[in-house]
């Protein structure tokens, strides 16, 4: 796969979202320094020389749904790669994610699900399914046939929401769910590792290469997540660390040879006794 062919790609809106994609760019030229990285913004970012290229788009935001629907219209049909790693302006990259667009060799998108998110999709006849919404906030994709139909239908479908309840509460994800619900592209989902939203807990095995959140002390969590980081753990956001699953310590087996001798000797007495 040649390197000009795939990249990471950013869609902001506004001079904060704008100013957030530049400053998880920059996290991200510290880990992969070559990586090809774009955007699509309505303003020019301050730190041009982070960007490959800057796609201008003349479109006024004014609240969060603007904003999402903004980001859904744009961020496949204006991407310059073949293959794209799509991210919101409020991740920050620890660990190496080139390896990441292999998945495109064998998958059309892969994301992570979203457990927080309540906002179930729906049927046409009005019925909930009950799956969690996929999380559109880091998103491995590629062009091709099956894409531009899948991408098309999430915008129509957010749209048509919109349409009906410009101050809709449910996100773009649910959208997107409904709309792979129907779509041939092959999907793959994405382990937590690529997306730990460190608000919440977390089930870990590998090292987090992309942290999903809003923190004045991204790099200390970003030390924290990945002390041990080829062990499975759990992320626990208020403790602010990880717990490490420890089963055979010298300890836990201590204790059966233990539990199995006070077993026994009970068992002894009680026919001494009888």
């Amino acid at each position: 796969m040649e390197r000009q062919n795939y990249g990471v790609f950013y869609v902001a809106a506004g001079q904060k979202y704008i100013d957030e994609a530049c400053n998880s760019a920059r996290s991200l030229r510290k880990i992969n320094s070559s990586l090809k990285i774009s955007i699509a913004s309505n303003q020019k970012p301050k730190e041009v020389d982070l960007f490959d290229q800057i796609i201008l788009v003349d479109e006024l935001v004014t609240c969060r749904n603007e904003g999402l629907l903004f980001k859904t219209k744009y961020l496949y049909t204006l991407s310059p790669y073949q293959r794209t790693l799509f991210v919101d302006t409020d991740t920050f990259f620890i660990s190496d994610i080139e390896s990441g667009f292999a998945i495109l060799d064998y998958f059309d998108i892969s994301m992570t699900l979203d457990p927080p998110d309540t906002h179930y999709p729906t049927l046409s006849s009005g019925d909930k399914i009950d799956c969690k919404p996929v999380n559109t906030g880091v998103i491995f994709f590629k062009k091709n046939e099956v894409n531009n139909y899948l991408f098309q239908e999430w915008v129509r479908i957010y749209s048509e929401k919109l349409s009906q309840n410009p101050y809709l509460r449910e996100s773009d994800q649910t959208s997107c769910t409904e709309a792979l619900m129907s779509s041939p592209s092959r999907f793959y989902p994405l382990s937590t590792e690529w997306n730990t939203r460190f608000c919440f807990i977390n089930t870990l095995q590998e090292p987090v290469k992309i942290l999903h959140a809003y923190s004045s002390n991204i790099e200390k969590i970003a030390a924290l997540v990945n002390s041990e980081p080829n062990k499975l753990r759990a992320w626990i956001p208020y403790l602010r660390r990880c717990i490490v699953h420890r089963p055979y310590t010298w300890r836990h087996r201590l204790g059966k040879i233990r539990d199995e001798m006070v077993k026994g000797w009970s068992s002894v007495t009680k026919v001494i006794s009888n």
